[in-house]
C-alpha cells in the first residue's frame, strides 16, 4: 500500500503560505478599487470640460441627431461567403449632453447589395463602467485625437476676425 505524499507538516505549511497571501489579496483588492475611483473622478472632470466643446468637435452633424464625438472605436469583419461578410463594431460616444454610451452595431454586408440586415444597441455607461470596459488611457487617446483632429479644422478668432474684414471689404466694393 502506498503511503499518503502529503504529510502533517507539509499541509500545515501551506496554511501558513495562505495566511500571508489574504491579506495581500485583500490590499491589492482594495488598491484596484482606489485606482477605479480615481480614474472615474479623472474621466468625470475631462467629460465636464470636454462636454461645452462637443458642436465645435461634433462631425456630419444633422438637425435630427444628438451632437457627439466618437472616443473609441473597433470593427470587425468576417467573410460569409464571396462578396458577402458579417460586421460589428463597437463605439464610445460622448454627447453633447454629456453621456457616455456605448453602441454596438452589428449586421451583415453584400458588396453589391450594400447592407442586408443591421441591428444598433445602445448601452448607457457611467464614468467608471467606461474606465473598466475601456480603460481611462484608451479614452484620454480618443479624446486627443478628436481635439488634434479638429484643430486642422477649426477657424481661430484671429483668422476668423480677417476673414470678416476681407468680407466687408468685398461687401462695400
Amino acid at each position: 500500500m502506498a503511503s499518503s505524499s502529503l504529510s502533517l507538516p507539509a499541509s500545515a505549511n501551506v496554511n501558513v503560505v495562505l495566511d500571508g497571501f489574504e491579506p495581500l489579496a485583500a490590499r491589492i483588492a482594495d488598491l484596484k478599487k482606489e485606482t477605479l475611483d480615481k480614474e472615474t473622478a479623472v474621466l468625470e472632470a475631462i467629460i465636464k470640460r470636454v462636454t461645452p466643446l462637443i458642436p465645435l468637435l461634433s462631425k456630419a452633424y444633422e438637425h435630427y441627431y444628438r451632437r457627439r464625438i466618437i472616443l473609441s472605436h473597433d470593427r470587425i469583419t468576417v467573410p460569409i461567403d464571396g462578396e458577402a461578410y458579417f460586421y460589428s463594431e463597437n463605439k464610445l460616444i460622448l454627447y453633447e449632453n454629456g453621456q457616455l454610451v456605448r453602441t454596438h452595431r452589428y449586421g451583415d454586408c453584400r458588396e453589391s447589395h450594400g447592407p442586408g440586415w443591421e441591428l444598433t444597441d445602445e448601452f448607457p455607461l457611467t464614468a467608471s463602467a467606461a474606465v473598466v470596459a475601456i480603460g481611462l488611457d484608451a479614452i484620454a487617446a480618443g479624446i486627443i485625437g478628436v481635439l488634434k483632429e479638429a484643430s486642422k479644422t477649426i477657424i481661430l478668432p484671429k483668422e476668423l476676425e480677417a476673414r470678416l474684414v476681407a468680407l466687408l471689404k468685398v461687401l462695400e466694393e
